[in-house]
C-alpha cells in the first residue's frame, strides 16, 4: 500500500510537471505563431508598398515619354562643355528624357588639343517638365547634391530629383564627387 501511494504520488508529480511543460510549450507556440503572423503582415505591406511605387513609377515614365522639352540645357564640367537642344535635327521637339551619359562633352586642352568624352554617371537624367520654364533633373539610383549659383559649396541639398529654372545656374555634385554646372535656357 505504501508502494502504491508512492507510485500514485510520483504519477501525480509527473502529471503536474507534464501539464506545466505542455502549458509552457503551448505558450511558446502561440508567441511564435503571433510573431510569424506579424512578420507575414509586415512583408505583405512592404510588398504592396513596393508594388505601388513601381506602378507609380511606370505611370510617370509613361507620361514622361510624351512630355516635350521647352528649354535647351548646357552643362559644363571643368573646361569642357556640352548641351542638348530642345529641337531635334529633323525639326521636331525632343520628348522624354536625356540621360547625362548621352551628352557629349567637348573641351580644349591647354596644349591646344581638342577632346570629347561622356560623363559616365549612371542613372542621372534631364527630363522635360510640365512647367514651360523649367527642366527636371532626376536620379534613378543614388541621390545627388544640388545648389544654386552663389550658394556655398557646403550648402547643397541631397535629392533624387530637382527642378531647375530657366537661366539660373545650378551646380550638381555627382555620386563620383565630380561637380558639373547646368543651366536651362531658350537657346544653346
Amino acid at each position: 500500500m505504501i508502494v502504491a501511494k508512492i507510485v500514485f504520488a510520483l504519477c501525480a508529480c509527473l502529471l503536474a510537471v507534464g501539464i506545466v511543460q505542455w502549458k509552457h510549450q503551448n505558450g511558446k507556440r502561440e508567441k511564435q505563431k503571433y510573431i510569424l503572423e506579424y512578420a507575414e503582415k509586415v512583408t505583405d505591406l512592404e510588398t504592396q508598398k513596393k508594388e505601388e511605387q513601381r506602378r507609380q513609377t511606370m505611370e510617370e515614365e509613361k507620361r514622361q515619354k510624351f512630355r516635350t522639352f521647352q528649354l535647351d540645357f548646357m552643362i559644363t564640367h571643368g573646361s569642357a562643355f556640352g548641351g542638348c537642344c530642345a529641337i531635334c535635327a529633323d525639326g521636331r521637339r525632343r520628348k522624354g528624357s536625356v540621360p547625362l551619359d548621352h551628352v557629349l562633352m567637348y573641351g580644349k586642352h591647354p596644349s591646344g588639343k581638342d577632346f570629347t568624352y561622356y560623363i559616365e554617371e549612371q542613372g542621372l537624367e534631364i527630363r522635360a517638365s510640365e512647367e514651360p520654364d523649367a527642366l527636371l533633373v532626376r536620379s534613378k539610383e543614388a541621390p545627388f547634391e544640388i545648389r544654386e549659383e552663389g550658394m556655398g559649396r557646403d550648402r547643397g541639398v541631397s535629392l533624387h530629383s530637382a527642378l531647375i529654372k530657366k537661366d539660373i545656374l545650378y551646380y550638381i555634385i555627382l555620386e563620383s564627387r565630380h561637380e558639373i554646372s547646368i543651366r536651362a535656357t531658350r537657346t544653346c
